[in-house]
C-alpha cells in the first residue's frame, strides 16, 4: 500500500487535524460513574481489550478497516507527552474507519500515532501494508502488550460527516489509550464513536 495523506484520499475531503485536546478526562478511577455517559458507553470506554472485537459483538457483524491515510508526521503536544516522545519526533500517523463487513456502515473513526522504531520490523511493515485492525495484528503476532487507558473526551463530529453519511447530529465520544510493548509506549490510539450508535 502506498502511503497517502488525508488530502489525497479519494472520495473524502481533507480530514481535520487529530491533535489530542488538553481536557482529556480520566477513565480509570472514575469508571464506576463516568460523567455524562450512558451505561453502554461507560462499558465501551472502560474495556481494555481489543476494541474491534467489542464493536463486532455489539453491532453483530464482522468489522473491516478502511485506511484513510497513513503518513509520517511529527508528534507534538499532548500526544507527544502520552507517547513519551520529544515534540517533533517523526512517527507514523494512521487514520481509519471501522466498517461493517456486511452493511458497509461506518461505525468508528480511529486515529493512531505509531512509533515503528519501537516495534518488531515485521509488525511495523504489516501496519503499513495491511488493512487489518491494529488489535488483530497484535493477536496474530502473539505479542505481549499492555493497554493503558489515558482518558476520554467529547468532540463535535461535524468535520467527519462525509465519513458517516447515515449519522445525524454527529457527536463523538472518544477514548484515548496507549499501547506498551517491552515497557515502552509504541502507540497512542484514539477511537471516536458516534454517540447515536449507542442510543
Amino acid at each position: 500500500m502506498k502511503s497517502v495523506t488525508p488530502e489525497t484520499v479519494t472520495g473524502y475531503p481533507a480530514l481535520p487535524d487529530c491533535a489530542l485536546p488538553d481536557n482529556i478526562r480520566p477513565i480509570l478511577g472514575a469508571h464506576l460513574n463516568l460523567a455524562d455517559v450512558s451505561d453502554l458507553e461507560r462499558i465501551m470506554l472502560a474495556c481494555d481489550g481489543t476494541f474491534t472485537f467489542q464493536l463486532e459483538a455489539y453491532v453483530r457483524e464482522l468489522i473491516e478497516v478502511e485506511i484513510l491515510s497513513y503518513a509520517r508526521r511529527p508528534i507534538t503536544g499532548v500526544a507527544a507527552e502520552v507517547m513519551k516522545s520529544r515534540s517533533g519526533d517523526i512517527v507514523w500517523e494512521r487514520k481509519v474507519l471501522l466498517r461493517g463487513a456486511d452493511t458497509g456502515e461506518a461505525y468508528v473513526f480511529a486515529h493512531s500515532y505509531v512509533d515503528a522504531a519501537r516495534l518488531p520490523k515485521a509488525l511495523a511493515d504489516d501496519l503499513e501494508a495491511s488493512p487489518a485492525g491494529i488489535g488483530r495484528l497484535f493477536v496474530d503476532y502473539r505479542l505481549s502488550i499492555y493497554r493503558d487507558l489515558v482518558g476520554y473526551f467529547f468532540e463535535d463530529g461535524a468535520p467527519y460527516a462525509p465519513c458517516f453519511p447515515n449519522r445525524k447530529d454527529l457527536q463523538f465520544l472518544a477514548r484515548v489509550y496507549r499501547v506498551f510493548f517491552e515497557g515502552r509506549p509504541v502507540m497512542v490510539i484514539t477511537e471516536k464513536m458516534p454517540r447515536d450508535l449507542f442510543g
